[in-house]
């Protein structure tokens, strides 16, 4: 595999304020710019769009609580070292008659906000999504607080946006309570949108909290192994179902199910209808969760047209490798060396192979006990992009036995269920092929220089150097046999001159 594009190594630190019509949030990014990691990511439920005046002003106590978290934010930021900071305020701001006073308030705070069109807002929420999911094409869902913002993409690129006043803040003021006018309201607006119609795609990217909220549920009465919300996936008719048991779900009922903050309770029904709603016009096949938004978007579109090419997977796996390996260099060269072994028969697995490797030292720096555990967690948690729940899961099979071996059981078998039973073979073949590598250059990249793996008619063969032989001792060897084991293959060994 030729070796990809890389961006340089700056992992300054940047944040962005997203002042919305629900919440009001302070994320903070670190890491590559194609790949950013927040660590810093602080919201409050505020609603300034909630209950706001009669005559169009924000809601006068939402305000002061806005306005006290955003100087909150500002102690943060100067606590970080004042990173660069981005303002952005959506439907509340936007559509106030006092919106202007609101951000003249923010400026006095250190924040420069910028009130930002619905349609602004619909087309960085859809290169959010890109930012995590290169290449993607369907519908861009970003319910708001205050809004719904519709974006269309086709592979990768931002074809549309609309922005429509049916978020559940507004929908409570516009149909006081009544479900069926609630619901001839979402009907109106959604059937003005031109690429929302049957067939148009078959995928709905979700963003939002609220929507988030929803496939949290669905995971929770699910019984999911795997508690990671990027890139879960539902089948239309399991979100319909969970939609249609919160829309009958009394307050009480609601409040029983943990994960959902208190103030978010009363939108949950109306955000599920609207759901509902878009699904069934659209005639979608699946919903796919997504952790990229508009303050994603607004990184990606700042990023250069080179970085933009990039592979979020992989500079994220060259970042924790930088970060936790002692040698950032070995998990390429291993890869280089074992890589012929798998390469013909799985040519397209050579990304996901790749990025493997590059974390096969991560757990380098913990107690030898504990080093397949700590490697099988990150695979599991980090925040990695543009991987499905499947993927993930082979990296960390494959991580453990790096570290592990063959036989000793994963620490979430639950969760390697989700797994084929192929994929999990596979997973077991390309760890015993580190482990392997591993000890014949234990953190010395250097080692593997001119070194191979191959599978010649049914052997395994180690193909190296001359002056390599003297590398295979006694622990090598034994993992060399355990992987051929693991191929029904005997093991050989070749050394030239």
């Amino acid at each position: 595999m030729a070796a990809p594009k890389t961006s340089s190594p700056l992992s300054d630190r940047r944040a962005v304020v997203d002042i919305g019509s629900n919440s009001v949030r302070l994320v903070v990014y670190e890491g590559p710019p194609r790949a950013p990691i927040p660590i810093c990511n602080e919201k409050a439920l505020c609603g300034l769009g909630r209950d706001m005046t009669e005559d169009g002003g924000l809601n006068p106590g939402a305000v002061s609580d806005a306005l006290a978290t955003l100087t909150r934010f500002r102690h943060v930021l100067d606590d970080l070292g004042r990173p660069p900071a981005t303002a952005i305020a959506t439907a509340a701001v936007r559509v106030s008659k006092d919106g202007p006073r609101f951000v003249e308030a923010a400026r006095a705070l250190g924040f420069d906000v910028d009130v930002i069109t619905g349609e602004e807002e619909g087309k960085l929420a859809a290169l959010g999504v890109v930012l995590v999911e290169p290449g993607a094409t369907g519908i861009v869902g970003d319910m708001g607080g205050g809004s719904l913002e519709l974006a269309m993409l086709s592979s990768g690129e931002a074809a549309g946006s609309v922005s429509l006043p049916i978020g559940p803040l507004n929908l409570m003021q516009a149909s006081k309570g009544d479900a069926k006018r609630a619901s001839k309201i979402i009907d109106d607006h959604l059937s003005e949108v031109p690429f929302l119609t049957k067939g148009a795609s078959d995928t709905l990217y979700t963003v939002g909290g609220a929507w988030r909220a929803i496939a949290r549920i669905h995971m929770g009465l699910k019984g999911y192994p795997l508690p990671v919300l990027h890139h879960y996936e539902l089948t239309v008719g399991q979100v319909i179902e969970i939609c249609d048991l919160l829309g009958k779900l009394s307050r009480k009922s609601l409040e029983e199910i943990p994960g959902i903050p208190r103030r978010r309770i009363d939108t949950l029904p109306l955000a599920s209808t609207v759901l509902k709603a878009v699904l069934t016009r659209m005639k979608a096949k699946k919903v796919v969760v997504s952790t990229g938004g508009v303050r994603e978007g607004l990184l990606y579109s700042g990023l250069s047209p080179q970085d933009k090419t990039l592979d979020p997977f992989l500079e994220a796996c060259r970042f924790y490798a930088d970060r936790l390996a002692p040698d950032a260099g070995f998990g390429e060269a291993a890869f280089d060396a074992i890589e012929p072994l798998f390469a013909r028969d799985d040519p397209d697995g050579a990304r996901l192979r790749y990025g493997t490797a590059l974390l096969a030292d991560i757990g380098a720096y913990f107690h030898p006990d504990l080093r397949g555990r700590h490697a099988f967690d990150t695979a599991l948690r980090a925040p990695f992009y543009a991987v499905s729940h499947e993927e993930r899961l082979w990296i960390a099979l494959a991580l453990f036995r790096r570290h592990q071996g063959r036989s000793a059981p994963p620490p979430n078998e639950e969760a390697m269920a989700l797994l084929s039973e192929e994929a999990r073979l596979q997973a077991t073949r390309f760890g015993l092929a580190l482990r392997f590598a591993a000890a014949i250059a234990p953190k010395a990249p250097a080692a593997l220089k001119g070194c191979r793996l191959e599978n010649r008619d049914g052997e395994i063969v180690f193909n190296a150097p001359s002056d390599r032989q003297a590398l295979m001792g006694e622990t090598p060897r034994r993992r060399f046999v355990s992987l051929a084991s693991a191929f029904d293959a005997g093991a050989g060994e070749v050394y030239e001159d």
